[in-house]
């Protein structure tokens, strides 16, 4: 149809005319950044879109914008076509003639495909640039005021209050889930991205949870899916390689799935990523060219390594499922759900209260502006003598533990060393308090994780152990209207189907009595006595203090290497009160030592100022452990014992499970008796 220095066939006649439009080297149409069926270029002064709608032999279809204003459907193939919105757009005779074959020179690119192909560095680069001057309370958009706003000592609440403000209609409570839901999204750019898997009936606030965390990310990080098939994600690509693969650039995002039950074969196909098996997936297909028409065989490649949150209202079923990714239930408490409803009645009647947040910007360009590092924890090794190490789950668990412990120290980079070793591999150093922070994170939800038990059953098994201590009998009625008066209403058969086989799964609570037959009564239940300790077991955050307590000296004389090569970090904070002496006490001697050692030992959150915080009420109220965590030495006195009595249970568990396994006594019952009198015995010691 048209000639570019190449013979011609019957297709390059239109109404029965040859049409030879010459080629001018420097006319370039380019790919749009924001969407791959987007194409742009100007002609004059005219500011040109085009996208794409169908293709057939001889129509190439798009739906065209002049200057931002639309201008119908166009067919770049047709003079006609084209003649008709230059007449629409142009005044002058000259324009138009310059206009149509400028348009037709735009046509052969498309038709042939040599147009410029967008990158995922030209998309963030437009994202970085549209972001730039934003207002904000720390000035104007630019590298020195998102410097200041990621230097910021209590850098964790200042992000848990725009992200609770993202909306006209306020997030409320869930502290804890929603920064660790933040913290999976910003695993996208750590070595190993977290999967989570929130799950909750409907309502009870889990899309609206994960769409709030992912309000402080630009969409160039996030790719929200309603819902997909298998091989749906392929056709969403972002840029053609020079051998004409499409490639799916997955790196430094997170995908987030809506809707996993309808998504069943999508996950499955993802799991050599979400695994971390592999970084790459090729599908060959057969394919019609949407521009040419014709059928070709291409490939199309999913590279990188995301991260992924899926929803769902399932209690995970699968081993495999459980092994890959965290777990988590938001909150349906009943304060949360009267907050919840005193908010939206609020902002009925008084919708000039409740803005979304000035800073919000901010936190999506600081998010954009973090850089990828690799991560070095040389604290990790302190978990060795405490971390559960009993079957191979574990070996994963141990992955996402340091993978949350990671995404702190990444949104904290600023104010953390940097590393350079012998070969010049740079490596970002964690803290001891980013160690402390992710476990006091994974205490939360690492039990349901290892359990395989959400949040919601959870609190089931919680109100049970409530009605048990007050002697109450655990029939399917009883534990209804328990849960109605002090927890969360729920029907029948969720009770029956999915709360109470999931904590029988689990070896929670088994079954008292059957019930029914001539004596009649009810189904009942009891507690698994020898399984009550569960929450303290998985007591992470204070077994690490009390490790890191007893060890900071020797660990400073063995990472000494390492220690003696760290850079300052760009953001640090003046010595105050007691600093100066903690770090001499495990042996920093010089001012040029302390400019490093304070960044990786000394509190910013676990502090006195700290009390009333985000982390404080992450702690919570009726943990025995907070005073202490707050006093600002935490982790600098060796005078600990707060996590004595958890070694003692386990100790006392371990020898009865051993002493059953080596006798000759068959009955089981007779062993849970004897070790429920020995953690009794233990309780009552502690009184």
């Amino acid at each position: 149809m048209y000639v570019n220095d190449r013979s011609f066939d019957q297709d390059d006649y239109n109404g029965g005319r040859l049409v030879v439009v010459a080629m001018n080297p420097d006319f370039q149409v380019h790919q749009s950044t924001d969407s791959s069926s987007d194409f742009l270029f100007e002609i004059g002064d005219y500011d040109i879109r085009l996208t794409f709608l169908s293709s057939t032999k001889g129509r190439m279809e798009f739906s065209a914008e002049v200057d931002g204003e639309p201008q119908g459907k166009v067919n770049v193939l047709s003079q006609h076509s084209i003649a008709r919105m230059a007449k629409a757009v142009c005044d002058d005779k000259d324009d138009i003639e310059n206009f149509k074959q400028t348009f037709l020179k735009a046509g052969v690119i498309l038709r042939e495909g040599t147009y410029v192909v967008a990158t995922v560095a030209d998309k963030k680069e437009a994202e970085i640039e549209s972001l730039t001057g934003e207002s904000s309370t720390y000035g104007d958009i630019d590298e020195h005021t998102i410097k200041s706003f990621l230097g910021q000592r209590h850098l964790l609440d200042k992000i848990n209050e725009i992200l609770h403000e993202s909306r006209e209609t306020p997030f409320v409570g869930d502290d804890a889930n929603l920064l660790l839901t933040f913290l999976v999204f910003l695993s996208c750019k750590t070595d190993n991205p977290l999967n989570l898997e929130m799950i909750g009936q409907s309502s009870s606030g889990k899309t609206y949870m994960t769409l709030t965390a992912r309000n402080g990310f630009p969409k160039s990080m996030i790719m929200v899916l309603a819902g997909a098939s298998k091989e749906a994600l392929k056709y969403d690509y972002d840029e053609v390689d020079e051998d004409g693969n499409f490639i799916v650039n997955v790196d430094g995002r997170c995908i987030v799935v809506l809707e996993k039950d309808e998504s069943f074969a999508f996950i499955r196909k993802m799991k050599p990523i979400m695994s971390g098996d592999d970084d790459e997936l090729v599908w060959k297909t057969p394919i019609k060219n949407e521009l040419s028409g014709e059928i070709e065989t291409r490939d199309f490649i999913i590279r990188g390594r995301p991260s992924f949150i899926t929803l769902t209202t399932r209690n995970p079923s699968e081993e495999e499922q459980i092994t890959r990714q965290l777990i988590m239930t938001p909150d349906t408490t009943v304060e949360k759900v009267g907050s919840v409803v005193k908010n939206a009645l609020l902002a009925k009647a008084r919708p000039e209260q409740f803005t979304v947040h000035p800073d919000l910007k901010m936190l999506q360009a600081a998010m954009l502006s973090l850089k990828r590092h690799r991560v070095r924890n040389i604290f990790a090794p302190l978990m060795v003598d405490f971390f559960p190490a009993r079957n191979a789950q574990h070996q994963r668990d141990i992955g996402k533990v340091l993978s949350i412990i990671d995404a702190v120290t990444l949104l904290h980079q600023h104010q953390r060393v940097v590393q350079t070793d012998e070969n010049g591999n740079e490596f970002l150093l964690s803290s001891v308090e980013d160690n402390v922070i992710g476990l006091l994170l994974c205490d939360l939800v690492l039990r349901a994780s290892l359990s395989g038990v959400p949040d919601d059953s959870w609190t089931v098994y919680q109100q049970m152990n409530a009605m048990s201590e007050a002697k109450r009998p655990l029939t399917e009625d009883n534990i209804l209207q328990w849960l109605g008066l002090h927890a969360f209403t729920i029907t029948k058969n969720a009770l029956k189907e999915k709360h109470l086989p999931t904590l029988e799964d689990a070896g929670l609570i088994e079954v008292a009595r059957r019930g029914g037959g001539r004596g009649g009564g009810k189904k009942s239940y009891k507690l698994v006595k020898a399984r009550e300790g569960l929450m303290d077991d998985y007591a992470l955050a204070p077994l690490f203090v009390e490790a890191a307590s007893n060890n900071l000296s020797t660990l400073t004389q063995e990472f000494s290497d390492v220690i003696s090569k760290a850079e300052p970090a760009i953001s640090a904070f003046a010595l105050k009160g007691q600093d100066t002496s903690l770090l001499r006490s495990i042996g920093c001697i010089s001012k040029d030592q302390a400019k490093v050692w304070r960044s990786l030992f000394l509190p910013s959150y676990l502090r006195p100022t700290g009390k009333g915080n985000l982390l404080w009420d992450i702690v919570g109220k009726d943990s025995k452990h907070r005073p202490a965590l707050f006093k600002g030495d935490a982790w600098f006195s060796a005078k600990h014992s707060a996590t004595a009595a958890l070694e003692k249970r386990r100790e006392v568990k371990e020898a009865i499970k051993t002493a059953s396994q080596s006798a000759e006594l068959e009955d089981d019952d007779l062993w849970e008796a004897m070790m429920e009198a020995q953690l009794n015995r233990l309780d009552e010691e502690g009184a």
